[in-house]
């Protein structure tokens, strides 16, 4: 566990008090390369990743082909949400986008930690209601702006993030060919 999550907790819980060393042994941290897979399809989905450097993204296979749908950067969580929750085969994949230092923790070690400090759950409970939030609005904003006033809304509301992710990744999240995401990009800068 490293003190970026430490006092990531701390944050969203401002009565937390327990300390870190007695948390620390339910979590793993490490380091992941660009690309390197944390999660594939039909594997089994067992761990919840804290991003404590880098960036992580939830994709599918389509055709071939990855269909973006989430991104974790810095203080973010990310996994499979639909299979984590009963250890079920993945329906998406987790991969790194830069090479990334993550803290992990287990779908057995969560169970505990929750069971032992049940403060957490407020933790959790708000980092989740974060998560279904963040995929609510991009749902209905998909569902009701032009894929080019999408593009301008992310651009705007998080400009650090669209400097972080690759083109082809950025236009497979929006739903576009990589040739009309430069025709926004183009339309953005003129």
């Amino acid at each position: 566990m490293t003190e970026q999550l430490y006092h990531h907790i701390q944050k969203l819980v401002p009565n937390f008090r327990i300390q870190q060393q007695d948390i620390a042994p339910f979590f793993q941290t490490k380091s992941v390369k660009k690309e390197e897979l944390l999660l594939t399809e039909n594997e089994i989905c067992d761990t919840i990743y804290f991003v404590n450097k880098g960036c992580l993204y939830l994709f599918y296979e389509n055709n071939n082909e990855k269909q973006v749908i989430h991104f974790a950067l810095e203080n973010w969580w990310i996994t499979d949400y639909k299979t984590f929750s009963d250890t079920k085969p993945a329906v998406y994949a987790i991969a790194a986008m830069e090479d990334s230092e993550i803290t992990c923790i287990s779908r057995q070690n969560y169970e505990a930690l929750l069971l032992q400090y049940p403060l957490l759950a407020l933790y959790f409970n708000k980092i989740h209601e974060r998560a279904y939030g963040a995929a609510l609005y991009k749902q209905k904003t998909f569902a009701t702006v032009s894929k080019e006033d999408f593009y301008r809304y992310f651009r705007t509301t998080y400009p650090e993030l669209i400097r972080r992710i690759p083109d082809a990744i950025f236009a497979s999240y929006m739903g576009v060919s990589p040739e009309t995401l430069k025709t926004y990009q183009d339309l953005y800068l003129s």
